[in-house]
């Protein structure tokens, strides 16, 4: 069996900063030795290893094929020396992580995806709040809130993720051959009573007017509490709903319910939002970084389903 040489870190090294820079002079300068010496370290590598690294000429040396091979490799294990030592100075990413979102989004979307961080992060301690008011940060109370709002939030770091679109769902049975407004008028309709009043979609009196039922009285109702009660009250068949796509997907995308009305941007969209000296510790950056791939598909899907027309 050929025994792979150990070759010395020293050795590594001049000839990693020599093929980077271009010379053995450069490469003794920053390494605070002779020139002599990264020739010496250099040509012990070469006969170590049974092949030429460089050839040298009158005005200089250059890499040969198998130096640029092994530069490469070379170069990238000094790199990951690099960063695991620096890590050494940072908190460990195992440990526990508060996140606080809005019920529907934590229970509809959240949940259904999080297996790809904890499995790409055994170590981190995820705790869920699903919670519809506004978590407070500088309390302690959690340490990343997702918040579904216009990002303005004084005082706190805060990331774009995604924006949302809203429309109006029902179950996937045939329309009766109706008018529109004769149609809903005979539906009910569940209303979120956690929908925020300065958006105007989320409320239904914009689409029970573009379907020309312009007076709502004797319209049949069934209010909630929260938007993921709505979705799942419009599942059990009990009525239609308003939802955004990002509370709905999952729902969509199995084909219990169907969008009856085009999708409306909303006015609002996804930021999530952590104390300044909160945002680079490494669980904070590695939820954001996996929430905003998530959430950059989600972003995609959107686009595509806004551009169908409903059923």
């Amino acid at each position: 069996m050929t025994r792979t040489p150990r070759l010395p870190l020293a050795t590594l090294r001049a000839f990693e900063a020599a093929a980077r820079l271009g010379g053995f002079s450069a490469a003794a300068e920053e390494l605070h030795v002779t020139a002599a010496a990264v020739s010496h370290r250099i040509k012990a590598l070469e006969t170590e290893l049974g092949t030429r690294l460089f050839d040298r000429r009158a005005r200089g040396v250059s890499l040969t094929e198998a130096g640029h091979r092994y530069r490469e490799r070379i170069a990238a294990a000094f790199a990951m020396i690099e960063q695991a030592t620096s890590e050494l100075g940072r908190p460990s990413l195992d440990g526990p992580l508060t996140v606080s979102a809005p019920h529907a989004f934590m229970q509809r979307y959240l949940l259904p995806r999080l297996d790809g961080i904890l499995h790409r992060h055994p170590g981190l301690e995820l705790r869920l709040v699903g919670d519809n008011r506004p978590a407070d940060l500088r309390e302690g109370e959690v340490d990343v809130a997702i918040r579904f709002g216009s990002g303005h939030y004084p005082g706190l770091q805060v990331d774009y993720l995604s924006g949302d679109a809203i429309t109006v769902l029902g179950p996937p049975s045939p329309a009766p051959d109706r008018t529109a407004s004769d149609t809903w008028r005979e539906a009910r309709f569940i209303e979120d009573s956690s929908a925020i009043a300065t958006e105007p979609w989320s409320h239904w009196a914009p689409w029970w007017h573009e379907a020309g039922l312009h007076d709502p009285t004797g319209l049949h109702r069934l209010a909630v509490s929260d938007s993921g009660l709505a979705l799942s009250a419009c599942q059990q068949g009990l009525g239609l709903c308003l939802a955004r796509f990002s509370v709905a997907l999952d729902t969509l995308k199995r084909g219990q319910l169907i969008p009856l009305r085009p999708w409306r941007a909303t006015e609002f969209s996804y930021y999530l939002a952590t104390l300044p000296g909160m945002a680079n510790m490494p669980r904070v950056d590695a939820f954001r970084e996996w929430l905003r791939r998530e959430m950059a598909s989600l972003g995609r899907e959107l686009e595509e389903r806004r551009a169908r027309r409903p059923a």
